[in-house]
């Protein structure tokens, strides 16, 4: 039987960094400054959102009040049917609401 003994590495640790000091700053030609490092950035104004941004958000949100709440109160494999039907009709409804809200504000 053979052993194989790998080679030994060393870290070489200075002595200033041993001893939990500070490293020195770096030293000030190293770094270049560009233009574009100084331009401010503005701010800029956030989009409203479009009609069909609106009128999915309410579809999906009267979708699910409407199909989650009847499912719960129908616990029965007929209450997953009525679930389904009244997350339809919710989810139309909320279509509708949000399609007439985004007329008046816009």
């Amino acid at each position: 039987m053979t052993a194989t003994l790998e080679p030994t590495r060393f870290i070489v640790i200075p002595q200033e960094v041993w001893e939990h000091e500070d490293a020195p700053p770096p030293p000030a030609d190293e770094f270049e400054t560009f233009p574009e490092d100084d331009v401010e950035f503005v701010p800029c104004e956030p989009k409203p959102l479009s009609l069909a941004a609106y009128t999915g958000l309410g579809g999906a949100s009267g979708s699910l009040v409407f199909g989650i709440a009847a499912g719960v109160l129908m616990t029965s494999p007929l209450g997953l049917v009525i679930g389904v039907a009244a997350g339809a009709f919710g989810g139309l409804m909320g279509h509708s609401l949000a399609e007439e809200l985004y007329e008046r504000t816009h």
